[in-house]
């Protein structure tokens, strides 16, 4: 067997195009999205799964993806298993990378396919109407800069997330969904649209936290005035 042969044997499935990417390489978002959910077999899906199918467009469909979640009212917990990819992602993209990767018990990791697809009912009508709204503009913002700006802009998402705040994970996961969609479709008003939503609620943030420390400092520096000292 020769060195060439050995190499393509090594190759792992995640790093290659998978059927379902190159059948939908060139769909919207939107009907990638279902044709994920709708082709998956069994009750859940894993994190591994969702990645394979995309290929090289797997940054923009994974972003897109996991912030979903946080865009509509969802169970406790969800918001930590959906913003850690997120945010591993966006250190990803800023570092220059073309293909996502993520550490195997994370890829292991698995959700309801039932839930997924309530989900995907809920978004896709407005996914669909955000698309028609899409074109090519501003095309000078898409780069590889452009790719390291979105992948700052995930992380920052993603921080504002994982802090455990009400209010804190729908404003920015809505914008890093709209971004993400218009890195895809090369429009720049709706990135620059995105960024600025993200933008102020990414701020909020920071208000909240801010405030929360202030609070936080008033307490223990009274705290010797609650028992007389």
């Amino acid at each position: 067997m020769d060195a060439k042969t050995q190499t393509g044997t090594r190759k792992s499935i995640y790093r290659e195009p998978s059927p379902l990417h190159q059948e939908l390489e060139h769909k919207s978002v939107s009907a990638v999205l279902r044709a994920v959910i709708d082709q998956a077999k069994g009750e859940t899906i894993s994190i591994g799964q969702i990645i394979e199918a995309f290929g090289e467009r797997a940054f923009g469909f994974v972003l897109i993806l996991f912030s979903l979640p946080n865009c509509v009212p969802a169970p406790p917990g969800v918001a930590g298993i959906v913003g850690t990819p997120v945010l591993i992602f966006g250190i990803q993209m800023m570092l220059g990378h073309r293909r996502p990767w993520l550490p195997k018990f994370i890829l292991r990791r698995t959700v309801s396919v039932a839930k997924f697809k309530r989900l995907i009912d809920i978004a896709e009508p407005k996914l669909q109407k955000l698309e028609r709204l899409c074109k090519p503009r501003l095309t000078q913002l898409f780069s590889v800069v452009g790719d390291r700006m979105i992948g700052l802009f995930a992380f920052l998402v993603a921080l504002s997330v994982l802090i455990p705040f009400p209010g804190t994970n729908f404003p920015p996961s809505i914008a890093l969904v709209i971004a993400s969609i218009a890195v895809m479709e090369e429009d720049g008003y709706l990135l620059i649209l995105g960024y600025l939503i993200g933008l102020a609620g990414i701020a909020y943030t920071v208000t909240i936290l801010g405030a929360s420390y202030q609070l936080i400092v008033a307490a223990f520096e009274n705290f010797p005035s609650w028992f007389g000292f």
